[in-house]
């Protein structure tokens, strides 16, 4: 065999190494980023997604008659529920859990938002949402819409919201609503969802571990 063809064939097994090399290294990265995710949702009771949902745009507004869309979830952690100011039990269960999940998260040095998205718009007026959210929490947010802007989010979010049929001689109706509890990152993205029985200490827990995470 000739030098060239002897240098030539050094080259390719040279470089066959290399590639091999390369997509060992590779494979040993992408194992391992699998793992990390796995290792956090394991420890998790929510349901973070391995990549975060982008979210369509809609538009609603708060309960100061601000403009509420895609462009106001950025820059910040935010927590929403979905419920209604005339709810009897789970959403002032609700409220009172995620104030106490901000109490828990005070210590933290990152913006975080809790958000009361009414799917009532027929009586949850800004004023009511006002008075409502700040029962709770003075920081809470409360944000309403037109019925077709706030079907722009839920629909988006598989968040279910039935009017139901009043009992004869009721004052009012009922509204049948989804109790989860939904994380958007600083992105604006859908990250993870909470999904009752919701716990205080579970939802801070497992936000400072996805916290970690994201950084």
């Amino acid at each position: 065999m000739s030098t060239d063809n002897k240098q030539s064939g050094f080259k390719r097994i040279l470089i066959a190494i290399i590639v091999a090399a390369l997509a060992m290294a590779a494979g040993i990265w992408a194992a391992r980023a699998v793992l990390e995710h796995n290792s956090v949702q394991d420890e998790l009771d929510a349901t973070r997604f391995p990549e975060a949902r982008e979210i369509a745009s809609f538009s609603l507004i708060d309960h100061n008659n601000a403009v509420f869309d895609n462009s106001v979830l950025k820059d910040r952690w935010s927590f929403i529920f979905f419920g209604y100011t005339h709810c009897p039990d789970v959403c002032p269960t609700t409220l009172s859990i995620l104030n106490s999940v901000a109490r828990k998260l005070g210590d933290l040095d990152e913006d975080i938002r809790f958000v009361f998205l009414s799917v009532d718009p027929e009586r949850d007026t800004p004023e009511q949402l006002a008075q409502f959210v700040s029962y709770f929490n003075a920081d809470f947010i409360g944000v309403t819409g037109t019925p077709e802007g706030i079907e722009q989010i839920t629909r988006q979010l598989g968040v279910l919201h039935i009017r139901a049929q009043p009992e004869e001689g009721a004052s009012g109706y009922l509204v049948d609503h989804s109790a989860s509890v939904f994380l958007f990152d600083p992105d604006g993205r859908y990250h993870a969802v909470f999904s009752p029985p919701l716990s205080a200490d579970a939802i801070a827990g497992d936000f400072k571990k996805m916290l970690q995470a994201y950084q």
